[in-house]
Order: C-alpha cells, then sequence, then structure tokens
C-alpha cells in the first residue's frame, strides 16, 4: 500500500512538471503573454517582461522541468 501512495504522488507530480514546462515554453510567446502579463506589470518590470530575451530564459526554463520529470518517472519505476 505505501508503494501505491508513493507511486500516485511521483505521478502527480510528474504531470505538475510536464504542466508546467509545457506552461514555460509557450506562454511567453502567444498572444496571451503581452495581452495579459506584460500590460498588468509595472511599467520597469513590463520592459523586462517584453524582452525576448527573458521570454527565452523562461522557456529554457520550461524544458529543464521534462528531465526532472523523467527523473521523478525513473526513481517512481525503480523496483527495490
Amino acid at each position: 500500500m505505501p508503494r501505491r501512495v508513493g507511486l500516485l504522488a511521483a505521478l502527480l507530480v510528474i504531470s505538475y512538471l510536464c504542466a508546467a514546462g509545457w506552461f514555460f515554453i509557450l506562454a511567453p510567446w502567444s498572444p496571451f503573454w503581452p495581452l495579459r502579463v506584460v500590460v498588468r506589470a509595472p511599467l520597469w518590470l513590463a520592459r523586462w517582461l517584453d524582452a525576448p530575451a527573458l521570454r527565452g530564459a523562461l522557456s529554457a526554463f520550461g524544458v529543464l522541468h521534462f528531465p526532472a520529470a523523467v527523473h521523478w518517472l525513473a526513481v517512481a519505476t525503480r523496483r527495490t
């Protein structure tokens, strides 16, 4: 029974990591970003949020979520 709970928790974490990864990859480049995020930010922050370099950094951060999800999957399926 505890193994099932651990596996379920790992699957929830893996699901979160994949969803967050896709969000950080896609959101900065979608029409949603300038209309909802940049416009509502203070002026000093809006300039940063609209910069392609920061958008690329956020996308790279999203890409890093996938190896973390694979690692969680490997650990969860490892038999002891």
